[in-house]
């Protein structure tokens, strides 16, 4: 499973690569992009109507990091709406990750701000933005929220305290 959840997303961050290459430029705007979510977003069918989506907020580890959001849980998948906001330029990256559980199995999705260059290149972003994140998975018996940062000067990960949601 963990190989095909790689695979997966190697395949959705390589489209979503390519979809930012093809595009056409524009001349003086940086595009926020989300590393993984292109990828989910695709694949993350909206549940039905029935589903009452419950509102989250991370905790406010990183002063200048915000993740908030819903989740809904239908038909025994769970669906994430996120937003990610970085308010400041500080030599981070804002990031967030969620923790899908499914008795002893778990699965990690990660997510961090990405800027595309007008010519298609991208690169760790550090500024003032938001994205939104769509994510899903068909671990349904836990949900964990945990905001992190990532180090422009030398790419590691730094998570906070994590939350769970149910």
């Amino acid at each position: 499973m963990r190989r095909f959840a790689a695979v997966a997303l190697s395949a959705g961050t390589l489209m979503a690569g390519m979809a930012a290459v093809s595009a056409p430029a524009q001349a003086d705007s940086v595009k926020l992009t989300d590393s993984a979510a292109a990828s989910a977003a695709s694949t993350a069918a909206a549940p039905t109507a029935s589903a009452a989506a419950r509102g989250w907020k991370a905790i406010n580890t990183y002063r200048y990091i915000d993740a908030w959001g819903t989740y809904t849980r239908s038909g025994g998948k769970t669906y994430v709406k996120a937003y990610l906001r970085d308010t400041k330029a500080n030599y981070y990256t804002a990031c967030v990750r969620f923790l899908f559980q499914e008795g002893k199995r778990a699965y990690w999705s990660r997510h961090h701000i990405v800027g595309v260059r007008p010519n298609g290149s991208r690169y760790a972003f550090d500024g003032k933005g938001t994205i939104t994140i769509r994510t899903s998975s068909s671990y349904s018996s836990h949900l964990w929220v945990q905001e992190c940062g990532r180090s422009t000067k030398n790419g590691k990960f730094y998570y906070g305290k994590g939350k769970k949601l149910f």
